[in-house]
């Protein structure tokens, strides 16, 4: 038989009978702490365990009703599946009934059930009102049409009904999805001999298993796995709509806070901006106004937030709008995904006045009225995956878009992966076109440059990403394009531009004097004044860019020079001949001094100190005071 989990959270108002009820139908008192036992009333969380047979399995959470503890009550219900609103018969619907059941509905609770407690206090007429009253209350959310039963949690009436009511809405669930990304909002932490950290949860996604390497959001710290127990047993791993208690390794306790969670990587954004859909309670009679200050409760974390409504003056009031597009700005992280539901409470006094649905977990900052940031959110909030990671494609631009957003769409034939980001496809191949467009003109200007240097390429077509980003991007499309990335070049060829006949035999020319000079080189604008080859360029139209840097430059790129310095070139042959005569003085000499290598190379002082220091800069020699002994690069043939 196949297990299916979901979450089932008990709410209602303070001293309704929530406690008495979970205990008679699990037999487990979710009143933990000694001051709930004394007082009669809870305070945190409790938790239990429901097997309603035939494989549905419910974890129960116990929220707190009295209002003093609503905080705790929006952190216990996050990521629960359906609930069950708890009315007592004696009291009927008091001030908490009806903010809970607004918070649960602005949170995405699907199903439920309507309980009416402590029947056994009053008589068949009570009953009634009570039934009438919260089915008039329940009109409009979730628990529009869903069963209504009466119980007595203290003589076992209408246990079974309710049971079977459970059973039947948690039948009709579908079954939660394992693929997502884990996540576990962090509602308890504490320490046992040998098992470390502990933090508990209620599993809002994905699955988990030993041994699985996460990390605690909002501080990014990696942690790892030890153990896991699934509503208090011990198991090998745990998954979507579970409790679940893992002993986690990596951590400290006072490393942890309630409100935290622990995910897998990317498993969702911290943010300290969020595009939210706003939806103001129907029992609040106030209004909402622009950057009005609010507290933001999400997945256990309470955080202050200024809220700028987007498309609307203001929200609510007497026949103001009731629903509106805003932007977060929010005064601490929050760790948040799209389509996360989270609950807006007025600053003070604190209380609940809308709920909130994620677009964006990390939106630009939009202005109020903007057209195209509405119509982002738009799709945002309508479009279908397809249509909303293709947008997210083309918003992105030259930037690329993180895995971390692919929204399992990385296979999507308009995406390309490069590295770990994905650029549309369309994008690319412009891109691509315009790098081409750029080198064939710069060619055209700079025949002798092996190409336009890439950092240049980058700013021109105004790519947005970063070095690292701009070197994949390059090195992917130059495999098809019509250019080539040569070291920190972008050319039409490894070897740069095809020359005309006249300008590969005036290079052919320039490296024949060139290596008549052997290690006595006269200077850039002496060669250029005395040269024969530049001379008769001059004259050719055909040799415009035959100037001597471009020439300079255009030897060294090929390996016919080397650069010693910015003015002093040599030819390969006389830089090869150079090495072979230091290596021959090396295998008999242990070091050399300058009047040795001025004898070895015929350089005066002028030109052997430049040419000592670029034999030390590349590795042929090493410098010890005024000595130099052999370099590693002298062993290199």
């Amino acid at each position: 038989m196949t297990e299916r989990h979901y979450i089932l959270g008990a709410a209602g108002h303070v001293d309704h009978g929530k406690t008495a009820l979970i205990k008679a139908l699990t037999g487990k008192n979710t009143d933990r702490l000694k001051e709930e036992q004394e007082r009669g009333i809870s305070i945190e969380l409790g938790f239990a365990e429901f097997d309603l047979g035939d494989g549905v399995l419910l974890g129960v959470v116990d929220m707190p009703g009295h209002e003093k503890f609503v905080k705790q009550m929006v952190s216990g219900a996050g990521g629960v599946d359906l609930a069950f609103l708890v009315i007592a018969a004696d009291e009927s619907v008091m001030p908490q009934t009806i903010e809970h059941l607004e918070i649960l509905d602005s949170l995405g609770v699907s199903s439920g059930v309507v309980v009416i407690t402590k029947t056994d206090m009053v008589d068949e007429d009570f009953i009634g009102v009570a039934s009438e009253e919260a089915m008039e209350l329940v009109e409009g959310t979730f628990l529009d049409g869903k069963p209504i039963v009466p119980v007595s949690a203290h003589k076992g009436t209408g246990l079974e009904e309710l049971k079977a009511a459970l059973k039947s809405e948690a039948l009709a669930l579908p079954a939660r999805a394992e693929d997502s990304p884990f996540r576990l909002p962090v509602d308890r932490i504490f320490t046992l001999p040998g098992a470390g950290v502990i933090v508990t949860g209620t599993c809002w996604s994905g699955s988990v298993a030993v041994g699985d390497r996460l990390v605690v959001q909002p501080t990014g710290q990696q942690v790892r796995v030890r153990e896991i127990q699934v509503h208090d047993k011990k198991a090998p791993r745990g998954a979507s709509g579970q409790r679940l208690a893992l002993a986690l390794h990596g951590v400290k306790k006072d490393e942890m806070q309630r409100g935290f969670q622990v995910t897998t990587p990317d498993g969702a954004h911290v943010t300290r901006r969020l595009d939210i859909r706003v939806n103001v309670m129907p029992h609040y009679k106030g209004v909402i106004k622009n950057r009005q200050r609010l507290h933001i409760n999400h997945a256990g974390r309470e955080v202050l937030a200024r809220i700028v409504l987007l498309d609307q003056q203001e929200l609510g009031g007497e026949g103001g709008a009731r629903t509106g597009l805003a932007q977060l700005h929010l005064e601490d992280e929050l760790v948040a995904a799209r389509e996360d539901r989270m609950v807006l409470r007025f600053y003070s006094p604190v209380t609940s006045i809308a709920g909130g649905i994620v677009l964006d977990p990390r939106p630009q900052r939009h202005k109020r009225f903007e057209d195209k940031a509405l119509e982002i959110l738009e799709v945002l909030e309508d479009g279908d995956p397809t249509e909303l990671f293709h947008q997210n494609l083309r918003e992105a631009g030259y930037t690329g878009l993180p895995m971390s957003e692919a929204m399992g769409q990385q296979d999507d034939p308009e995406a390309v992966l490069v590295g770990k980001r994905l650029y549309h496809r369309v994008l690319v191949e412009e891109l691509s076109a315009k790098i081409g467009d750029l080198v064939t003109a710069y060619a055209k200007r700079f025949p002798l440059r092996l190409g336009i240097p890439k950092e240049e390429a980058r700013r021109k077509v105004k790519f947005k990403g970063g070095t690292n980003e701009w070197t994949a991007i390059t090195q992917s499309l130059s495999e098809t394009a019509t250019w080539v990335v040569v070291g920190d070049r972008i050319g039409l060829t490894d070897r740069g531009p095809d020359l005309t006949k006249n300008m590969n035999e005036a290079v052919a020319a320039a490296v024949k004097e060139l290596q008549a000079f052997g290690l006595d080189w006269p200077g850039l604008e002496n060669w250029a004044d005395e040269s024969p080859v530049f001379k008769a360029a001059a004259k050719d139209p055909d040799l415009g860019e035959f100037k001597p840097v471009e020439v300079a430059r255009h030897l060294v790129d090929h390996g016919y020079a080397a650069p010693i310095n910015n003015e002093y070139l040599v030819a390969a042959d006389a830089w090869h001949d150079l090495q072979n005569k230091l290596r021959d003085h090396f295998a008999t000499e242990s070091d050399m001094v300058f009047a040795t290598f001025r004898e070895l190379s015929g350089l005066t002082r002028k030109l052997g100190i430049p040419m000592l220091e670029y034999l030390d800069q590349t590795g042929v020699t090493v410098r010890r005071g005024d000595l130099r002994e052999a370099g590693p690069a002298l062993e290199e043939k």
